[in-house]
Parts: C-alpha cells; structure tokens; sequence
C-alpha cells in the first residue's frame, strides 16, 4: 500500500536518530510492517530507540478527513496525556492530544511501522509471507472466538499469579485493566487479538489447510 508521505517520514526519522540513508533498504536496522499495534506500547518502542511510523487520518494534520497519511511518533508525555508527531504535510513537529492522535490512528487499525538498531545479538525471526492470504467470508465469527480465547487464556494465566483488575497498569500491585471480558476491552486491545487470531487462520490457509465446520 503507498501511503502519502511515508517516504518523507522515514527519511525525517533516520535524521532524527543520526542515521546515514535516505530509506531504510540504505540502513541496517530491523523493520516491521505492522498491520495494527497496541497504543500502549508505543512508549515502551521509544524507550528501545525505536522508529515509530503510524497511518492515521489526514484530519490530524489538515482538512483532508478519512485520507491516510504517515506521521512519526517523536515522543510522549504520559503525564500530560500528549504525544508530539511529526506533520509530513507542513513539514513540522506538532503536539496532539494522545486521545485525538489514538482517534486518527485507530481510523487504520493502528496500521504501523516499526524499527530498531541492529546488534551482534539480534535474532531475525524466519516468517511465512501471509501478505497473499485472503480470509475467505464467514471468518470473522472463528477469528473473533480464536481471539476471545486468546484473551481469556491470557486472562487465565496471569489470575494464576495474582493478577486482578485495577485502572491502571501496576506491575507492583499486580493489577491491570486489561482483566475483563474480551467484550469489554477497548477496541485496541480486541485489535491486537484479532491480528493475532487472523493471522492464524491466514497461516494454516498458506499451509494447504482448509476449515470446515463440523
């Protein structure tokens, strides 16, 4: 997919981060096409050096509502609920809002690329090509239960080790609020199931597989 001011972006993020090249084919670092990422880990990304090149609606940035364009995740406030974008459009950096820029993004599924430096110990992991598959129709019913049962086994295993709800991420209190039923998640954290769900289907289509309904 040719997505307006990818390119640009790039090219703004590997001087930002003092890296030689005019695109990532001209560097050696890692990079990941993303068809949706969790909002919540973006700063975890930026806490590993990462390169984070989000599509979201236009409208973020100028007129054009329901139009893709690619931005640059430059950095994060929590505190203040911020986040400061690079505007391919004008050609600047811009603060926004962490709910309206989620808002924009969310219009593409939380479609995004990601990069990383590469080290002596990085493990280039071997995938199969799914970029071919097409989920036939009457999938979405399976993925959604697929997801919901990743869910709940994600849900199971962490209540083993005293996990319990709380409004917000505690790692010392154990508490997270990600522990409720998968139909009362917010529609990124679904999103991250469904990915993952899809993408299982799609991989045992690419193996000969076929499903049938018993």
């Amino acid at each position: 997919m040719n997505i307006p001011y990818y390119d640009r972006c790039v090219n703004h993020a590997l001087k930002l981060k003092g890296i030689a090249g005019d695109s990532f084919k001209d560097t050696t670092m890692r990079v990941y096409k993303r068809e949706a990422i969790n909002p919540k880990n973006l700063a975890k990304i930026l806490s590993k050096d990462g390169i984070i090149i989000p599509t979201v609606d236009a409208a973020l940035f100028s007129d054009n509502k329901h139009d893709m364009v690619a931005t640059i995740v430059i950095s994060i406030n929590e505190k203040k609920n911020e986040v400061i974008l690079y505007d391919p459009i004008a050609d600047e950096e811009v603060a926004s809002q962490f709910n309206e820029f989620e808002k924009a993004w969310i219009t593409f599924n939380y479609s995004c690329t990601t990069a990383f430096r590469s080290d002596g110990h990085t493990y280039f992991p071997k995938l199969i090509d799914l970029n071919s598959i097409t989920l036939p129709n009457g999938y979405e019913e399976l993925r959604e239960a697929i997801a919901e049962n990743a869910h709940d086994t994600w849900a199971s295993a962490r209540q083993s080790e005293g996990w319990t709800y709380g409004p917000k991420r505690d790692d010392v209190k154990l508490e997270t609020p990600d522990m409720v039923p998968y139909s009362d998640l917010p529609d990124s954290e679904r999103q991250y199931d469904r990915v993952m769900a899809e993408d299982t289907l799609k991989l045992l289509i690419a193996l000969g597989y076929n499903i049938v309904k018993a």
